[in-house]
């Protein structure tokens, strides 16, 4: 067995440069003076995945130099069953299966949508989708998400629209909803979306960057190269990621992808599901809260990011100091693990794996 595969182990902030300007309060999550790091509105967790904007930096995930430095995707490399579990493995390589991301844009996001996993392979050669989650974290004064078509929304009319570029009449074909502190949206591959400024939102995903945009114009009137609306794939690819037989109204749109969480006591805390197996089979979410020494199980292997307060994680022989923002990964081979607070709480949010 790999050592580092036999003992938890945190990885260093991987702050990335996304398209538009933000990240400002991402820096305050993690301790820092607003701006200390300009341009990063993306912060990408235990990620294996490289982005594909063109000249972008590496933007996978690397291991504390204190807890053994190195690419934590070369690491997973070396040994996948006894960091992921011999059944992960045996399903998807090395390949964590999903990625974990905070965002913040100081201005909204453009129209897009992702592709399913056949529309992944077919158009990009990748082998996975990329259907996602939002777990708001924090919002500033009023924050807005728009989700998915009105009624009446149609493939050609939509064209149109991308061919002329009329933002205004693009971002009008979609439901615009208010989001607060603690509202979870599942976000299927091809639900055409947009997340507003003023608001930190933890985003899990399956593992790929690809994504369809109806806009190349920002919102602050500066322009993307045309080729951004489809990475190269044509606009017959772009129009087939958008899922135009999903249109419905606001409120059965609402009730379809705005999940209610699922409170209960665990030994030593409260766990609640944000996002279960109900919703979907790519990942899951929880969010841990710890009032005591909370005990965990630890089947396969997990994600942590701690999202509210300091304690400690003990697990495989070691034990690891824990902040808000600090990110871990258990691996399988270190079995069961305990959370301890330091204080009143601890609240870690905990990502789980698909099943293989």
């Amino acid at each position: 067995m790999n050592a580092l595969s036999a003992r938890p182990f945190r990885l260093a902030s991987n702050r990335v440069n996304y398209l538009l300007p933000g990240g400002e309060m991402i820096d305050e999550f993690l301790g820092l003076a607003r701006g200390a790091v300009p341009g990063a509105s993306q912060m990408w967790v235990a990620s294996t995945v490289q982005s594909t904007l063109p000249g972008a930096a590496d933007s996978r995930s690397y291991i504390l130099p204190e807890d053994g430095g190195g690419c934590l995707a070369e690491e997973l490399q070396k040994d996948p069953a006894a960091f992921l579990g011999s059944a992960h493995a045996a399903a998807f390589g090395a390949d964590v299966g999903f990625l974990l991301k905070l965002l913040h844009s100081s201005q909204r996001l453009l129209v897009q949508a992702h592709p399913d996993k056949a529309k992944a392979e077919k158009y990009f050669r990748w082998p996975h989708g990329k259907t996602e989650a939002w777990y708001v974290l924090a919002t500033e004064g009023e924050a807005y998400i728009w989700a998915g078509f009105r009624p009446g929304v149609t493939r050609e009319g939509f064209a149109a629209l991308i061919e002329q570029q009329d933002t205004a009449a693009i971002l009008g074909c979609l439901h615009q909803f208010a989001i607060a502190p603690g509202d979870v949206v599942f976000i299927p591959a091809g639900l055409p979306h947009a997340m507003g400024a003023n608001s930190l939102v933890a985003e899990i995903q399956e593992p790929t960057d690809i994504t369809l945009r109806a806009e190349y114009i920002r919102p602050d009137g500066s322009r993307l190269p045309p080729e951004s609306l489809h990475g190269g794939a044509g606009m017959e690819a772009l129009l087939d990621c958008f899922d135009f037989s999903a249109a419905a109204p606001k409120e059965a749109v609402r009730e379809k992808y705005f999940l209610a969480p699922a409170r209960h006591s665990i030994p030593g805390g409260e766990e609640t599901t944000l996002i279960g197996p109900a919703a979907t089979d790519c990942f899951g979410l929880a969010r841990v809260r710890a009032f005591g020494p909370c005990p965990r199980q630890n089947p396969s292997f997990r994600v942590l990011l701690v999202e509210k307060g300091e304690g400690e994680l003990s697990g495989g022989g070691v034990t690891l100091p824990l902040k808000q923002g600090t990110e871990v990964i258990v691996p399988a081979g270190v079995g069961d693990y305990t959370l301890t607070p330091k204080g009143d709480e601890l609240a870690v949010l905990e990502c789980i794996p698909p099943a293989p």
